[in-house]
């Protein structure tokens, strides 16, 4: 499967990235370095690393995996009507972290917008949102990147924040641009 890249910018999988060299917030790291690869194997997540031409040390990890969002009067409002289901394909963004050399310097961004592209391009098994519970000391960074509070009673855990973004809108806003 080709992952995607964006100039300089490119994907590599858990097995082919160096997670010696990657140095993050404790518990992300040591999920990225002890846990990803056996989440991998099970077939419950699949772990990438966002690299750059010309920097050896992978700058942003994450995993992803399958997963589904509720309905909301929020959520069906962007369904047409003959479409609507009570709850509807997404990706979950289970991990997510910067290169702690490299925080604050786009990077997590780039990596998000990868990861938007990829799943509208030659869309294979219907994915209309990606989805994220999101530690409450990272939830600007999901607003700046246009992902939206889901309703606050549905949270699983309190200590985490459950945001989407709408992947059918950022694919019209690709066509119309």
């Amino acid at each position: 499967m080709d992952l995607p890249s964006f100039g300089d910018f490119y994907l590599k999988n858990i097995f082919n990235t160096n997670l010696e060299k990657f140095n993050c917030d404790r518990d992300l790291e040591k999920y990225f370095k002890e846990h990803a690869k056996d989440n991998e194997e099970e077939l419950t997540a699949k772990t990438y690393f966002l690299h750059k031409n010309g920097i050896e040390s992978p700058l942003v990890g994450f995993s992803l995996s399958n997963n589904a969002i509720k309905t909301s009067i929020d959520i069906e409002s962007l369904i047409v009507p003959n479409a609507r289901h009570k709850v509807y394909p997404a990706v979950l963004i289970g991990r997510f972290a910067t290169h702690s050399e490299f925080r604050n310097q786009g990077h997590g961004r780039i990596a998000i917008d990868l990861i938007k592209t990829w799943f509208i391009t030659k869309n294979k098994t219907g994915c209309r949102f990606i989805i994220v519970h999101s530690r409450k000391d990272a939830v600007s960074f999901y607003e700046k990147n246009q992902f939206i509070h889901y309703e606050e009673d549905e949270l699983p855990n309190s200590r985490n924040v459950f945001l989407y973004f709408d992947l059918k809108d950022y694919e019209l806003s690709l066509r119309n641009s």
